[in-house]
């Protein structure tokens, strides 16, 4: 059966489905692009030459070794 076919309360029924379905849709876009937008909207960090987080990479096995006990 088409929906001209249908009872016109159950062709009603189906268009607000639908449409609550296309609404969901579009929310969820506008999520992803709200959080796309929060992630850009903070400055990026300045560049830290002196960046410590990752001293193991060059440091030698020795001190690596001497500095988990």
């Amino acid at each position: 059966m088409t929906d001209t076919n249908l009872h016109p309360a159950e062709r009603l029924k189906h268009e607000i489905h639908r449409t609550l379905d296309m609404i969901d849709t579009q929310l969820s876009r506008l999520e992803i692009l709200t959080a796309a937008v929060a992630a850009f909207e903070r400055p990026i960090p300045d560049y830290d030459l002196a960046f410590q987080h990752q001293r193991h990479v060059t440091a030698r096995a020795t001190v690596l070794r001497n500095a988990s006990l």
